[in-house]
């Protein structure tokens, strides 16, 4: 069925006249009276008793009158919710992450700025390993990803929305906390707690590179999956480790952090995007991306005075 028609017929029932309908629908009144007819055919329905100067419905034409409300009230919602998506204003997102897209402020950030905008919109979110995330874009499971390798591939399109520095973790009794500079000769024979990069293990050529030439080899006494890992084995007193900056927010009381100026190397947070054939939300969500500032490196600078924390929201204390 034609919804033009239906849409005609409504015009007519509820003015009861051809002639004012036809005025209200911007048409002239012999093509109305024409659909009209041409919809009671159709239905093999006699939906109106014509009279002289008015039409009145007839049983059937009352009972397609509530019919016609209801069909043309969900198609218009229809209609206009194809509309929002088209433009990104509803939808479900699919967003895979880090827990350093998480810690450094990037994710929340944006998710701020999206959901003041498109309050409407289901965000689900996927905790998830670099390496991923990539094939998860790539298969379509994922609309968008934030990651901590980048990729070069034709097919997936990279922004660095994020860097940051790395910080020795300490447990505060540490004896190294001692000197105010740390050499890399005070480091040796030191126990390292390091996270595992199987997915991405140029980074730890880079940092056992530079440790090489910085003139010490670290001991690395246990490898973890996630960085709050490695910080309860930190705090334990099992090593030391190496900690993005942003995660020093999230540390105990009881963990100090040194600055490594011969370590020059940072941590990325990489979103990631298919090149093509993406959902307007996915687009609508990215477009944000350059109004954040993450920049953890002046609150980290003025806290890390002393070698110790002076607030954590981990493990707080009355």
């Amino acid at each position: 069925m034609d919804l033009r028609l239906l849409r005609y017929f409504v015009a007519v029932a509820e003015l009861e006249h051809v002639g004012k309908a036809a005025a209200r629908l911007h048409i002239s009144q012999s093509p109305l009276s024409r659909q009209i007819r041409q919809l009671e055919q159709e239905l093999q329905l006699e939906l109106f008793v014509r009279e002289r100067q008015r039409v009145r419905l007839t049983e059937s034409g009352r009972w397609l009158l509530k019919q016609a409300h209801v069909l043309l009230m969900h198609f218009d919602k229809v209609r206009q919710e194809a509309d929002q998506r088209s433009r990104g204003q509803i939808g479900t997102l699919s967003v895979a992450f880090t827990s350093a897209a998480m810690w450094n402020g990037v994710l929340p950030k944006l998710l701020g700025l999206f959901r003041a905008k498109f309050p409407r919109a289901i965000v689900e979110l996927y905790n998830m390993r670099s390496a991923l995330q990539l094939e998860s874009i790539r298969s379509g499971r994922t609309d968008i990803g934030f990651a901590s390798t980048p990729s070069a591939s034709a097919d997936l399109e990279v922004t660095c929305v994020a860097e940051e520095s790395f910080l020795l973790a300490l447990p505060s009794t540490h004896p190294i906390l001692r000197k105010r500079r740390i050499a890399p000769r005070d480091l040796d024979g030191v126990h390292w707690i390091l996270l595992s990069e199987a997915s991405s293990p140029q980074k730890q050529d880079r940092f056992f590179a530079a440790c090489a030439n910085a003139g010490f080899q670290p001991e690395v006494v246990q490898r973890v999956m996630e960085p709050i890992t490695l910080l309860a084995l930190v705090e334990s007193g099992l090593g030391v480790g190496l900690i993005r900056s942003s995660a020093r927010n999230y540390a105990p009381r009881s963990i100090s952090f040194k600055t490594l100026p011969w370590l020059s190397f940072k941590s990325r947070t990489y979103m990631i995007l298919p090149t093509g054939g993406r959902q307007p939300l996915a687009e609508a969500f990215a477009a944000h991306a350059p109004q954040i500032n993450v920049d953890p490196e002046p609150f980290m600078h003025a806290s890390i005075e002393g070698n110790t924390r002076k607030s954590s929201r981990w493990n707080k204390h009355p």
